[in-house]
């Protein structure tokens, strides 16, 4: 793609999406006093967020940002702002209003027919927590405490739980909650589907909730069953009544219902086989329960020498004829969506886990729902807007996150093209 044609592409992709709801920023709450403001709350707000969108590692990184693309004239950017003010500003933004805003990003996409099904007849939703670094105080009660290994110090680590629509080719977190200082993730996944079912139950955005075993329990298979949703929930030693009778029922099977042909990854070869089985609906008072369904994982080296053969069990509300053996070993693979996809970047491309930009009060929480609207807004761009098809109806690999910075970055330094109004969406 030519580079006039790419930076067109992409003005008018952060243009569209930027007139949603989910991205205007004056209805949110100015927390400052009215006397001695230097700086309306939108040209704060919006440093921040395009400060996500190019992948600034620091509060000094998006002064510093501001100050290149202030002289450009460009209404759209901040004039220089500094990262003391920013720093002060952080922990007294309201974090209910970034939700929703969260919110209305996620279903104006939806909307404009971007998080539609991958492969599979409906939506998934991946659960799982997620660390947000570690801390030297309790960020206002929310974050729990450990000790360092090595020397026994105390710190403070805060988690989230995190849902993200692993069904859709973009993969974008739909919503978070704080784990709080004195519960886990199974204490605070009601609280947290109940939310989810709040913004986005009464559409078919999602059908299906995905759990690995730390959540698995009757309890919470109550609650999605009670809403109108399947649940698909990892086994293991936690609930051991279920997992003896699986491994009794499926343990010695050989004839799987579907397998993947082989993958390559990381030079090895992996394939999956999928054995199930509904003999179990109904059993340990689970009444919902229909089918259990145990994955076989092979991964053997370049030779073909058998690496390592793995068991997985699960338990699911899903009746036997909603989703084929492949899709069924997709849902399965998809769920460590959440990790692969999602956690992973928010690491690696804006060291979510390391060293927050502010650590006073809430500001991580508040930091981490900027990160997520800009990691679905170019998540988007980079899976569907901006990939380019091959002559044989392929499409190219999606472009690394360190060119989508420098891309969205080189966009925002240019004059605005000339462009018709188009529809927005949301």
């Amino acid at each position: 793609m030519k580079v006039q044609a790419r930076d067109r592409r992409i003005q008018k992709f952060l243009a569209r999406h930027g007139k949603s709801p989910g991205y205007r920023w004056d209805d949110l709450t100015d927390p400052r006093a009215r006397r001695g403001r230097r700086w309306k709350l939108t040209e704060l707000v919006s440093a921040l967020f395009t400060g996500m969108l190019t992948g600034c590692p620091t509060l000094r990184a998006v002064e510093a940002m501001t100050e290149e693309m202030g002289p450009q004239g460009r209404q759209d950017v901040p004039r220089r702002v500094p990262d003391t003010t920013l720093w002060a500003l952080m922990p007294r933004l309201n974090v209910e209003e970034l939700r929703a805003k969260n919110r209305q990003q996620v279903r104006a996409a939806w909307r404009s027919k971007s998080l539609q099904p991958a492969g599979l007849p409906c939506g998934v939703v991946a659960i799982d927590g997620k660390g947000l670094g570690a801390l030297e105080h309790d960020a206002d009660g929310t974050a729990q405490k450990a000790h360092r290994a090595h020397d026994g110090t105390p710190y403070w680590l805060s988690r989230m739980l995190r849902g993200v629509l692993t069904s859709a080719e973009a993969r974008p977190c739909l919503d978070q909650l704080p784990i709080g200082a004195k519960t886990n993730e199974m204490g605070e996944f009601g609280r947290f589907f109940d939310g989810l079912m709040e913004a986005y139950g009464g559409g078919d955005l999602f059908e299906v909730v995905t759990v690995d075993a730390g959540m698995t329990s009757k309890a919470n298979a109550d609650r999605v069953h009670a809403a109108g949703k399947a649940y698909v929930m990892a086994l293991k030693d936690t609930q051991p009544e279920l997992l003896r009778e699986a491994h009794r029922v499926l343990a010695g099977r050989q004839d799987p219902d579907a397998e993947t042909d082989w993958e390559v990854h990381q030079g090895k070869r992996i394939k999956r086989r999928l054995f199930r089985t509904d003999e179990m609906a109904g059993y340990h008072e689970w009444a919902h329960l229909r089918q259990v369904w145990r994955v076989e994982q092979d991964t053997r080296d370049a030779d073909g020498k058998l690496v390592e053969c793995e068991q997985r069990y699960f338990l699911t509300s899903l009746h036997r004829g909603r989703l084929s053996g492949a899709q069924i070993l997709a849902v399965v693979r998809g769920h460590w969506g959440i990790e692969n996809d999602c956690f992973w970047t928010l690491d690696t491309q804006w060291l979510e886990d390391a060293v927050p930009w502010c650590s006073r009060g809430h500001a991580v929480e508040v930091l981490s729902w900027f990160r997520l609207m800009a990691y679905n807004l170019l998540q988007l761009a980079r899976r569907t807007h901006l990939r380019l098809r091959r002559p044989d109806g392929s499409f190219e690999p999606p472009p690394p996150w360190r060119r989508i910075f420098e891309w969205v970055r080189q966009s925002l330094r240019l004059p605005l093209i000339d462009q018709e109004p188009e529809p927005v969406c949301g």
